[in-house]
């Protein structure tokens, strides 16, 4: 990094093509991308139901920040910094709890559930708890998912405008009334960027995923001829749809402080949900009247996607840890009153996302073995890579334009 800048290697990157070596193994671009990137995104923590009631609590961790999200006396979120404002202790140890109020384990200076300083011992005349509240963080929740932003929100993306887009997807599902029932971690050995650039292309999806292959019908159609699912295929079911009342189409918004998109489409013929046999495994889910056999999806480039069925719904979020390291973790949700072991199986339940995690973490890491080769030169990417190769045009522009 000392011959060039951030800056100055970012604008040598040659459009429709992987990065350098350099992008996937740097500390210092590492720490440039959680700046201008992780730092300035609405990032997805969790769904509501892990923090039901006032005083219950979850951490999450990014670049070296801990954050602490609870849930207020009055059933409000706040998300705090989880550092002491006294002399920087990090104030909850442990990833999940409940709480009356926040106490520091080193000097017991004490906080209340919205973060204001209620207690500090011996400061001395004229010291003002107001002013040494928790620093905190801007919360919004929409359809059940919280949404955190690390820094000055006026600056930020317009979360608005992104929930006025997706809530009509989501609000079928009901996922403001849905409960978690499986949550699990894979983290691989590889740069953040790898795993976001795998999950935006199913270019691989033939050759490393046969079972989401064999439940997905789009995938082999658009490896025969690409774009010939939207085309052939998309039209018909999507009228079919809208006449029996369900939400249809897309919306996208490519470009941007934070890109998105959301969008509808039908599974595989026969096939009522996105499970190995293609029946049920879970009850129906929101204000759904009948399985329609299709798939809501959400993405919040880069760190958020969603898949929602007509009987669960599947969160995935990234989250670096280091240069090398990812986190994804997923999480599955279903009905309020569903009832493991009765309505459910999570085996069944977590199956495809699950098995087709598990072979891209062994992808991604594979993939970062080899970008670290001396001898890697980037690649130029394929027509079904578009959306890779947008999410790398995107990501250049953030870091030369902030």
């Amino acid at each position: 990094m000392a011959e060039k800048t951030v800056l100055e290697l970012a604008a040598l990157q040659r459009p429709g093509h992987s990065l350098d070596r350099v992008f996937y193994v740097d500390k210092d671009i590492f720490e440039r991308d959680i700046e201008v990137i992780f730092a300035r995104q609405w990032l997805f923590v969790d769904h509501v139901s892990r923090i039901p009631t006032p005083g219950d609590f979850i951490t999450f961790e990014i670049g070296g920040d801990s954050i602490v999200i609870v849930r207020g006396t009055n059933g409000e979120i706040f998300a705090h910094h989880n550092v002491c404002r006294h002399r920087g202790s990090i104030i909850c140890q442990k990833p999940e709890g409940k709480v009356r109020t926040f106490t520091c384990p080193y000097h017991g200076w004490v906080y209340d559930l919205s973060g204001r300083l209620v207690h500090a011992k011996n400061m001395g005349e004229g010291f003002d708890r107001s002013k040494w509240g928790l620093h905190s963080c801007a919360v919004r929740v929409t359809a059940g998912l919280i949404f955190i932003y690390l820094g000055n929100e006026k600056d930020g993306p317009d979360f608005a405008a992104m929930e006025a887009d997706v809530l009509p997807y989501l609000e079928p599902h009901g996922l403001t009334r849905a409960k978690i029932a499986h949550t699990e971690v894979y983290t691989t050995p590889g740069n953040w960027k790898l795993a976001v650039e795998n999950f935006r292309e199913c270019y691989h999806c033939v050759m490393a995923h046969p079972e989401y292959t064999a439940v997905n019908a789009y995938v082999k159609t658009n490896d025969a001829v690409p774009g010939s699912f939207e085309a052939n295929v998309l039209p018909a079911w999507e009228e079919a749809a809208r006449d029996e009342g369900f939400v249809v189409g897309s919306v996208a918004l490519a470009t941007g402080l934070q890109p998105y998109q959301v969008r509808r489409r039908p599974i595989r013929d026969g096939w009522q949900t996105a499970s190995k046999d293609g029946q049920p495994v879970a009850p129906l889910m929101g204000n759904l009247k009948k399985f329609d056999g299709a798939e809501t999806a959400v993405d919040f480039m880069p760190q958020f996607g969603l898949h929602s069925t007509s009987d669960h719904t599947t969160l995935i979020r990234f989250t670096p840890i280091d240069p090398t390291h990812t986190e994804m973790r997923l999480t599955w949700l279903v009905h309020e009153d569903a009832v493991e072991g009765t309505d459910y199986d999570v085996e069944r339940l977590k199956w495809m996302w699950h098995v087709t995690t598990l072979q891209d973490a062994e992808l991604i890491a594979n993939n970062h073995r080899g970008v670290t080769s001396r001898h890697y030169t980037p690649g130029l990417y394929s027509v079904r890579e578009e959306m890779t190769a947008a999410f790398i045009a995107w990501y250049l522009n953030r870091l030369i334009n902030e």
